[in-house]
């Protein structure tokens, strides 16, 4: 059986390979390994929608749904294989063949079940040999790494993608917003510090060339949908013995464009991450990119955002080095308190008048404040947040300003960004969404609700 090729394996999450090595490891069949799976991505979920959008009655459905999960679980089995932590053996091919595989067990190879103990007993050296399997098993997590900063030979410290989002013409034809697009990239190639380069001739070509592609997919997909469309009316016409009706709604108007305005701008996004990658050195398509990115926060390794201070751009940055291959790695992850520090000495910049005096009127969304202060200092998501909680429990005195929060919403949030969540006690936290600075004199609480 193949276990595919060494390109990026499909998966949202990390842990789910550990869910997954464990139940191996366990001698447990597939109908428990996708279940013990699902049973993480349920506690992730759990964990992360603070909103009151999780649903139980959701989950347990997925659970008593035995094709449920099962795209995960094959794929997480396929790459413990590809890691040579599994023996080969035969996976579905289909969730809807997944049945005939319920109560089929999987054997541990020796490295397998070493890894398994491991990441039972001290989880971070767990993650931390998991990194070295997959700098050998995928190229393109070593070459993501080494483009972000986060190898020896890395010769920048961040990769940019630039986008254009409101600044386009607003109202106008795909047409217009695409090449507004290509001389805003062209511009921004020229200017250099992307971490990046290219012809504009090159940029030209590989820009419009992939979302030309895109677009004529699907336009041959709304032609497919509104034939099929016609062909089930015209059935259901002849068996009412009636004359036929035009359907309201059937498919898309002939005036609209397949593709929404939002959609069209995404495929602008996809097209310039993919010229990003291939002309820093390592070619891959965006879902790839968009895995990598979520994989390297979570290891602590590599950030990203939307929302750094600059012109609109998706930028990548190191927050550590991984130096080495295999078993034979050593870590410098940008954590502690001499970090957590330094980015709580970073926030008056934001809110300091052009006097130099805190601006106490100002609030302002904490995932914005993150974003600036996370690119300005290369740290990761996670330190930024340890520094506020550290200094709303007086863990920094000395400061010369407070930090204030609240819960009140100001702004959506969008979907790359998360909340402030501040634990308090087991089971127990607040969810924060803005917050300010006061001087240190202010009569304000440090904490509203």
């Amino acid at each position: 059986m193949s276990v595919g090729g060494a390109g990026i394996p499909r998966l949202q999450e990390l842990t789910y390979i550990e869910s997954a090595a464990l139940a191996v490891a366990g001698g447990e069949p597939f109908e428990r390994i996708r279940l013990a799976i699902l049973d993480r991505a349920e506690e992730l979920a759990r964990g992360t929608q603070h909103d009151g959008s999780f649903d139980p009655a959701k989950w347990h459905r997925r659970r008593t749904d035995p094709m449920s999960y099962v795209h995960n679980t094959v794929d997480v089995l396929k790459e413990l294989m590809r890691l040579g932590w599994v023996e080969r053996h035969v996976l579905p091919s289909s969730p809807r063949s997944a049945y005939a595989h319920a109560d089929v067990t999987y054997e541990a190879t020796p490295s397998g079940l070493a890894w398994a103990e491991l990441v039972r007993h001290d989880r971070l050296g767990g993650y931390n040999a998991l990194v070295g399997a997959l700098l050998n098993a995928h190229p393109q997590f070593e070459g993501y790494l080494r483009l972000v900063g986060a190898r020896p030979d890395s010769t920048t410290d961040h990769l940019t993608v630039p986008l254009l989002r409101n600044d386009g013409p607003s109202g106008g034809s795909h047409e217009r917003y695409l090449a507004a697009f290509i001389s805003h990239v062209t511009d921004a190639s020229r200017a250099g510090d992307l971490g990046w380069s290219a012809p504009p001739d090159v940029i030209e070509e590989s820009l419009r060339a992939y979302v030309t592609r895109a677009v004529q997919r699907a336009e041959s997909r709304a032609e497919q949908l509104r034939a099929e469309q016609l062909r089930a009316e015209q059935l259901r016409a002849k068996q009412r013995h009636a004359k036929q009706r035009p359907v309201a709604g059937a498919g898309a108007r002939q005036d609209e464009p397949p593709i929404s305005r939002k959609r069209f701008i995404l495929l602008c996004e996809e097209a310039a991450v993919r010229l990003s990658f291939t002309s820093a050195g390592c070619p891959m398509d965006y879902i790839s990119h968009e895995l990598l990115r979520r994989w390297t926060r979570f290891l602590g390794l590599a950030n990203f955002s939307y929302y750094a201070p600059g012109p609109t751009a998706l930028r990548l940055w190191a927050t550590g080095r991984v130096e080495g291959t295999g078993d034979q790695l050593v870590f410098q992850r940008l954590v502690g308190r001499e970090v957590r520090a330094a980015a709580l000495q970073a926030l008056p910049q934001i809110w300091s008048t052009p006097d130099g005096h805190l601006d106490d009127a100002s609030y302002h969304p904490v995932w914005r404040i993150r974003a600036a202060v996370c690119w300005k200092l290369r740290i990761s998501d996670d330190e930024f947040d340890a520094a506020i909680d550290a200094a709303y429990r007086g863990e920094f005195p000395d400061l010369g300003f407070r930090v204030h929060l609240d819960e009140a919403i100001q702004l959506r949030a969008p979907g790359s960004v998360r909340p402030l969540v501040l634990r308090q006690g087991a089971g127990h936290h607040r969810v924060f969404h803005v917050m300010s600075l006061f001087g240190a004199h202010s009569s304000e609480e440090a904490l509203t609700s």
